[in-house]
């Protein structure tokens, strides 16, 4: 990857640019240092204690040479939704799991970008930044190269990286806006179950706000819901709603086992906001909803269904 040095870095050393404007950690410089083509400055090989002068350019071996040998490459269309050469962020379809695991070793979103790449003759290895469960659809983001990586673990582990999403619950839910802070753990005698808990348990908080209040066909109150998950703990969304009587629909874990409405649960991760790991740009991107959470909105009034749907507020 290469970086132009403007003013502003004039002056810098390499080792100064790679510790304090990339933020790379030690073992991610030594790696490049070992490289004979891990540094380069206007195409010759430098070291660290190299000054950096205006008009450089600095050019780090930060691409895979190798691509993961467990992902089996296979065709299926891709939602992109933003590529450049450290990110790329696509909106994952419902019912596609995003890496493989027992029993889908070839219909994941993994699977999908390896031949993406491989079309493209370049080595791909899956990095993914943002992980969803197999039946919920949205923005996931993958980093293209090491560097990449770490900045997004970084950025997780400060809080910056933002996510909203959309889902339907079943219930009215009250108050309007709010939040839920409850422990997470696994439930007894389960490697999948998770419950909240006031005695041990991963601290979790969610934020949210109700979008609309709505009525299923057989009676039922729905709520339509804007959630932010503050911390990222395994089905926090789900368990959080769940454990306040609200149920998202479809969710055949913690609600209703079969509904007739949507075969799986009523979520979508329809926003993401990051600073970029390069340029440090803040970027926001959305996601537009799939096929059967729209089949939802006319359970909601008209003007819901149109301004929820498509605003980017």
């Amino acid at each position: 990857m290469d970086y132009r040095i403007t003013e502003h870095e004039h002056g810098t050393t390499v080792k100064a640019y790679l510790r304090t404007i990339l933020r790379l950690s030690g073992a991610q410089i030594t790696a490049l240092k070992q490289d004979p083509h891990g540094i380069l400055v206007n195409g010759a090989h430098v070291t660290v204690r190299y000054v950096l002068q205006i008009g450089d350019t600095l050019s780090l071996a930060d691409r895979d040479e190798d691509s993961s040998d467990n992902i089996v490459p296979t065709p299926m269309p891709l939602n992109i939704l933003y590529e450049d050469d450290a990110i790329i962020v696509l909106n994952k379809p419902p019912f596609m799991p995003t890496h493989p695991s027992h029993g889908h070793y070839t219909d994941t979103l993994a699977n999908g970008l390896a031949h993406l790449f491989a079309q493209r003759k370049t080595p791909f290895v899956f990095r993914s930044c943002s992980r969803l469960d197999r039946d919920t659809s949205g923005l996931v983001t993958v980093a293209k190269t090491r560097a990449a990586a770490y900045q997004f673990q970084r950025a997780h582990t400060a809080g910056s990286v933002e996510k909203e999403y959309l889902c339907v619950l079943v219930g009215h839910l009250e108050p309007a806006v709010g939040e839920i802070s409850g422990c997470i753990r696994r439930q007894e005698d389960s490697v999948i179950t998770r419950i909240v808990t006031e005695e041990d348990g991963a601290p979790a908080l969610t934020r949210y706000r109700v979008l609309a209040y709505g009525e299923a066909p057989d009676g039922r109150a729905l709520t339509l819901c804007a959630a932010q998950p503050v911390t990222g703990r395994t089905h926090q969304l789900r368990v959080h709603f769940a454990h306040l009587g609200c149920p998202m629909l479809g969710d055949f874990l913690y609600g209703q086992e079969n509904d007739a409405l949507i075969a799986r649960q009523a979520l979508h991760c329809r926003k993401t906001a990051f600073d970029h790991p390069v340029s440090g740009t803040r970027m926001t991107l959305y996601a537009a909803l799939p096929a059967d959470f729209l089949d939802l909105m006319p359970y909601f009034n008209e003007r819901t269904a149109r301004v929820h749907v498509e605003d980017k507020a």
